[in-house]
C-alpha cells in the first residue's frame, strides 16, 4: 500500500516497472496499477536500512522446510495481510476458531459453512503447516465484507481499525447461535444473564450453554478495562466503571513540537503513563459540596430542620439541595475538591494487542505520523502495572501493588510472550504494512529429546524472509501481538 503523493522514487519504480512489463501483452493483462504501486511500497520498504541484506526464504532450504506462506496482495489490502499473519501466529486465535467450528457442529446441522463463512475462511488460511509458499486471503475478504460493508478493503486503510472490524464481525457471525430468550438486541445479548441457544438441549444442561456461550463471546481478544474516579478530599468513590477493550491504545512520548518520538522510550514507559493516575480539573464533588454546605448553615445559624435534610441528604447528583436550602450564595470552588481517575486493567486478555498511536497533530490542525523508536520487551510482565487504590495512602498502596504483583507472578497469568510486531511504513494515512511473526517449529538433534525452536520471519505481502531476534527488536512497531505465556 503506498501514497498516491508518494516521492519521485515511487514515481520512478512505477515507471520502470510499467516500461518493463510492456514487453509482454501476456503480463500486462494480468498486471493492475493498484499491483505496480503494491511493489513499489515494497521496494520502497527495502530501501529503508533495516530491511537491507535480508536472506530471502527458500522452500527448497533444508533448514526453511517449514513454511510461512506469504499472502497475495489483491489490491491495497496490505493491512489486512499484516493481521492475518498476526493472527495465525497467535495459537490462542487458532484454537478458538477451532473450538467454534466444532462447537457449532452440535448446534447446526447442515450446511455450517453457511452459517459461519468467516470462521472456516479464517480457519483454513490460517493453518500452520507445510503449505505453499503464496496463499490467497480472497475468501477471508468475501466473508468480512458481508459484515463491515462500510469498510473498503481494497482502499488504504488502518492495520489496527481492520483488526477490530474482523474481532467484531466474528463476534456477529457467532452470535448467530448464541441469544437471549426473548430479544436479539445486541445489547441484551451482551448483558442478559437469561439466555439460551436457539437449538439447547433441556433440562441439566441450561448452566453448560450458558457457560458455552460466555465463551464464545468472550474471544481471545476480549480484555475488561476498568476506570474508577475518586475524590482524595472527602475519600469517595465517585464512579466505577467497565468497558470491553480489544486493543490497548499507547501514546508514545514525542519530542517536545517535534515529529520524533523522545530517545529512550519503552513500551512499559507507555504503558505506565496510560494507567497512571491523572488528576481532573473544575469536577464538582457533591460529597465534598454537602460536607461544606453542613457548615456554612451552622456557621450562618440556619435551622435545625434544614441542617438535618441537608444531613439526612444522599448526596447524589440528582439532590435539590442547592435549590431548596437557599444555597446558592455559599463560596464555594471545584478546586477545594481533590479528584483523581485511573484505568485498570481488570481482566486480562489471553492475546494482548497493544496499538502504538503514532498519529498526531500539529498547533495547525495538520496530521503527521511520529517516527523514531519504541523499546519492546520479548516477554512482557504485566503485573509490574499492578493498580495501586487511589484512595489509599502511598505505603499502603506500595503494600496492596507488592502483594498484587506476588501473587500475579505465582500465577503466571500476567506473563506475555511477544508473538508480531507490525511496521507501518509511509505518512499518516498511506503507506505500506510489513510484519514480524514467530513460529515456534519442532526440531530434534540426533540423540536429544524433541524442543521447539523459534524462527521469526519478517513478511511483506507475499514476500517472507527469515531475520533475527535483534531484527524485529529493532523495528518501528506500530502493532504488537503478546500471547500470555
Amino acid at each position: 500500500m503506498v501514497s498516491r503523493k508518494g516521492s519521485s522514487d515511487t514515481r520512478a519504480i512505477v515507471c520502470i516497472l510499467t516500461d518493463r512489463f510492456k514487453v509482454s501483452n501476456n503480463w500486462v493483462s494480468h498486471l493492475s496499477f493498484v499491483t505496480i504501486l503494491g511493489v513499489a511500497g515494497f521496494v520502497l520498504a527495502l530501501k529503508d536500512s533495516r530491511f537491507r541484506n535480508l536472506r530471502l526464504f527458500s522452500a527448497t532450504e533444508k533448514d526453511d522446510a517449514f513454511l510461512v506462506p506469504g499472502l497475495q496482495n489483491l489490491g491495497n489490502n496490505c493491512f489486512l495481510n499484516v493481521i492475518l499473519q498476526a493472527l495465525a501466529s497467535c495459537k490462542d486465535f487458532r484454537s478458538f476458531l477451532e473450538w467454534v467450528i466444532e462447537d457449532a457442529r452440535d448446534t447446526v446441522t447442515s450446511e455450517l459453512d453457511q452459517h459461519f463463512p468467516l470462521t472456516f475462511a479464517l480457519s483454513a488460511l490460517l493453518q500452520v503447516g507445510r503449505r505453499r509458499s503464496v496463499s490467497n486471503p480472497r475468501e477471508v475478504m468475501l466473508a468480512l465484507t458481508d459484515y463491515a460493508r462500510n469498510f473498503n478493503l481494497t482502499s488504504q486503510q488502518d492495520a489496527a481499525e481492520a483488526l477490530l472490524h474482523l474481532i467484531s464481525s466474528l463476534q456477529q457471525e457467532i452470535v448467530f447461535c448464541y441469544r437471549p430468550l426473548q430479544s436479539s438486541n445486541l445489547s441484551d445479548i451482551l448483558f442478559s444473564r437469561n439466555l439460551r441457544m436457539l437449538a439447547p438441549s433441556e433440562g441439566l444442561h441450561g448452566l453448560m450453554e450458558l457457560k458455552r456461550w460466555h465463551q464464545h463471546l468472550r474471544g481471545p481478544f476480549d480484555g475488561i478495562l476498568g476506570s474508577t474516579l475518586m475524590c482524595r478530599t472527602c475519600s469517595s468513590q465517585i464512579s466505577l466503571e467497565f468497558q470491553f477493550f480489544h486493543t490497548l491504545p499507547l501514546s508514545p512520548l514525542p519530542h517536545s513540537g517535534g515529529s520524533n518520538i523522545m530517545f529512550g522510550c519503552t513500551l512499559e514507559s507507555c504503558l505506565k503513563k496510560f494507567l497512571d493516575t491523572e488528576k481532573v480539573e473544575n469536577f464538582f464533588c457533591h460529597r465534598c459540596w454537602h460536607g461544606a454546605a453542613l457548615k456554612y448553615l451552622s456557621v450562618i445559624g440556619a435551622a435545625e430542620t434544614d441542617i438535618e435534610k441537608l444531613r439526612s441528604c444522599g448526596g447524589d447528583d440528582q439532590c435539590d439541595c442547592k435549590t431548596s436550602l437557599v444555597l446558592e450564595r455559599m463560596p464555594w470552588s471545584n478546586s477545594y475538591s481533590h479528584i483523581l481517575k485511573q484505568l485498570i486493567i481488570s481482566r486480562f486478555p489471553k492475546l494482548l494487542c497493544i496499538q502504538v498511536q503514532r498519529a498526531s497533530f500539529n498547533m495547525y490542525g495538520e496530521s503527521f505520523k511520529l517516527t523514531g523508536h519504541i523499546a519492546f520487551p520479548l516477554v512482557l510482565d504485566l503485573s509490574l502495572f499492578a493498580p495501586s487504590p487511589i484512595g489509599l495512602n502511598e505505603e499502603e498502596g506500595i503494600q496492596m501493588s507488592s502483594k498484587y504483583q506476588k501473587a500475579s507472578r505465582n500465577s503466571g497469568d500476567n506473563l506475555y510472550r511477544l508473538v508480531t510486531v507490525v511496521e507501518h511504513f509511509g505518512i499518516t494515512g498511506s503507506g505500506h504494512y510489513t510484519v514480524y511473526r514467530s513460529v515456534r517449529v519442532a526440531s530434534q538433534e540426533e540423540g536429544e529429546e524433541e524442543c521447539e525452536e523459534l524462527r521469526w520471519f519478517s513478511i511483506s505481502d507475499s514476500e517472507v524472509s527469515r531475520v533475527s531476534e535483534s531484527d524485529v527488536l529493532g523495528a518501528e512497531a506500530s502493532l504488537l501481538f503478546y500471547e500470555r505465556v
